[in-house]
This record gives C-alpha cells, sequence and structure tokens, in this order.
C-alpha cells in the first residue's frame, strides 16, 4: 500500500488518504490506520507523523526525548514536602487531641523524636501517609497531571498513551510511592536504571514522568 492511508471505521477499511485528511477526520489514539508502504496495521497513536497532531489536543507522550531525570523530580519532590509540611502542621493542630499534640510537639529533635512513644509514632506515620496519598492521588488524576511541585517544574505524570491518569491508577501509583518512601527511598533507585526513568512506583502503576511542552 503506496498510494496513501487505509484507516479501519466500524470494521470497515475505508481510504486511501493523505496525512491531511486523515488528520481532518480527527483519529483517537486507537484509531487503527495503514500507513503508506506499510504492511501491519498500527493504533494512531504510534504513528510519529501525528504526534504533533496529538500534541495539539493536550496529549504528551513519553518520549525518549522528554523523560523527566531523577533530579528534576527529586526538586519537585522537595517543593512538595515543604508546602505539605504546612498542611500537615495544620491538619496535625486540628484534629489530633491537644494532649497527644503537645506530647508530640515536644520531639523537637532526631533523639527525642526517635524515642516517640509507639501510639503517637503510628498516629503520625499514618497522618503524614494517608496526607500524602490523597494529594499525589488527586494531583495526578487531576487535569495538573501531577503535585503542585511538579507543576512548577513544569513536570506531568502520563500514562503510555500519554494522557492523563484515572484515579485507580492515580491511587496505585501513590500508594506505591508512599511504599518506597518507607523503605528509605529505595524504590527511586531505578529512575537511574530503566530505560524509561521510571520509579518502581511508575513500573507498577505503568506510568512515566515527563517535562511539559508548556
Amino acid at each position: 500500500m503506496d498510494n496513501g492511508y487505509l484507516i479501519l471505521e466500524d470494521g470497515e477499511q475505508t481510504g486511501p488518504f493523505t496525512l491531511e485528511e486523515v488528520i481532518e477526520k480527527e483519529p483517537d489514539l486507537h484509531t487503527r490506520i495503514l500507513s503508506p508502504n506499510e504492511t501491519a496495521w498500527k493504533d494512531a497513536c504510534d504513528l510519529p507523523e501525528l504526534y504533533e497532531y496529538f500534541l495539539s489536543l493536550g496529549v504528551d507522550f513519553p518520549t525518549e526525548d522528554n523523560l523527566a531525570s531523577f533530579w528534576i523530580r527529586l526538586l519537585a519532590f522537595v517543593i512538595d514536602m515543604f508546602l505539605l509540611s504546612i498542611v500537615i502542621n495544620i491538619i496535625m493542630a486540628v484534629l489530633t487531641p491537644n494532649s497527644i499534640l503537645s506530647s508530640i510537639q515536644k520531639y523537637n529533635s532526631l533523639e527525642a523524636f526517635s524515642k516517640m512513644p509507639a501510639n503517637q509514632m503510628l498516629i503520625l506515620q499514618i497522618t503524614v501517609n494517608s496526607i500524602l496519598i490523597v494529594y499525589n492521588m488527586i494531583c495526578e488524576a487531576s487535569p495538573m497531571r501531577g503535585s503542585v511541585g511538579k507543576r512548577i517544574c513544569r513536570l506531568a505524570v502520563v500514562d503510555a498513551d500519554g494522557q492523563g491518569l484515572t484515579i485507580l491508577n492515580a491511587l496505585v501509583r501513590s500508594f506505591g510511592r508512599v511504599v518506597s518512601l518507607f523503605f528509605w527511598g529505595i524504590g527511586f533507585i531505578s529512575i537511574f536504571f530503566t530505560e524509561h526513568k521510571q520509579a518502581l512506583h511508575d513500573l507498577v502503576a505503568k506510568t512515566y514522568v515527563i517535562r511539559r511542552n508548556v
């Protein structure tokens, strides 16, 4: 097939079309298209000549050139933790009983913090981890496609099709992220070694962190 593009529409083969005509038909990511001089049908999102079209629709495909590095992701994380520390302090002040809060506030050094009673430590861990999970889940499933820190650093979290995450996918990623943090951040090391610079929670949730075009 060398005279144009063929498209499967409702199970029927249509065409041939020029590239401009294909774009005018407004294909979605998984429209099946047979390109000129090709023998295998592909999804529209797998055709490089349609990347610009999908970018104009707000789809950011993860590519070798736009994958975020460990260091820019670390900067976004630091920004998030600074902002969240303010929120966590407010929530702790509002929701934690005064007797427990005043007791927790006594542990203002690492040595004293390590001696915090188990029940108080558990309350603190549950509160902080719950806030982290909910915060990241909501942000990544929203049109922001990432946390405030990622937004500031012009990063986005997307799936393999370059689209934003569903609530479930964002929850899986956020939970996995907290698990990695609990184990001294070991899950983040894989960013240095995986082909698509994915942390362990990215691999589990099948997500990618990319640099935004805008």
